[in-house]
């Protein structure tokens, strides 16, 4: 069945849109019918092949490479995007990585580099774009959290558990003084998502198990992921403000 499209005269960027949960948010909010800036940092090759997909849906995309942890990278990226593709009215602040370490492995620029990219990141690239929402007093800031930020990551990675909790706050702090200005900021929280990143740590073993603890008995898809924010981008979601969105199979419910 055709995705209705809700995203019509939309321009989205995604951050960390070349693979995994990215990559399938880059795609489903195209088929909504939005225009998408595809935002890479090495993965080129897997940016041209989620632009192509884009495309073949018959929207426009723009592979932008951008280190999100640099501000005039940044700021590069965000007028590239507006110079070709129009105003941006969609953020999806998706970019971030996991590098899976306990307390004792990790050392201060380890914590602070892993901050820097999956908190303050989104800071930066929000900056970036909410002046022109504000202007236009429409908007749809959306950041991807994670179930580490509600319950803590089962593998002691208290740095990125840390951030996905602070983006939780960030968010919540965003929506309320946002709102006003018409520009309507959520986040979601996905479980455990089949990406091609996480299927690398996951040995038949592992899968078995995280699958017994999920009520729905499966790994969730990035393309699940990226219906739930082309929902909060689209006209759907007009009176929902500040919320985190649980995606994960019933696996934490809060």
């Amino acid at each position: 069945m055709e995705s209705p499209k809700t995203l019509l005269g939309k321009v989205a960027l995604v951050t960390g849109a070349s693979r995994g949960i990215g990559a399938g948010i880059a795609i489903v909010l195209a088929r909504h019918g939005a225009d998408i800036g595809v935002n890479y940092v090495t993965g080129k090759e897997q940016a041209e092949a989620v632009c192509a997909q884009i495309e073949g849906l018959g929207r426009h995309a723009l592979m932008v490479q951008a280190d999100v942890t640099d501000r005039n990278a940044v700021e590069r990226m965000v007028a590239e995007v507006e110079n070709t593709l129009g105003p941006i009215s969609i953020l999806v602040n998706s970019a971030g990585h996991n590098p899976v370490r306990t307390i004792l492995e990790i050392e201060d620029n380890d914590w602070d580099w892993v901050l820097d990219l999956n908190l303050k990141a989104y800071f930066r690239c929000t900056k970036a774009v909410i002046r022109g929402m504000i202007e236009r007093k429409e908007g749809r800031i959306i950041n991807i959290t994670s179930i580490s930020g509600q319950r803590g990551g089962l593998s002691g990675d208290v740095d990125y558990s840390a951030a996905k909790a602070g983006i939780m706050g960030f968010t919540r702090a965003l929506a309320r003084w946002a709102a006003p200005h018409g520009v309507l900021v959520n986040a979601v929280a996905p479980g455990y998502i089949a990406t091609e990143y996480y299927m690398e740590f996951l040995t038949p073993e592992r899968l078995a198990k995280k699958l017994e603890d999920i009520p729905l008995g499966r790994l969730g898809t990035p393309e699940e992921i990226g219906e739930v924010v082309a929902f909060l981008a689209g006209p759907g979601s007009s009176y929902i403000v500040g919320e985190v969105m649980t995606v994960n199979g019933g696996i934490h419910i809060a």
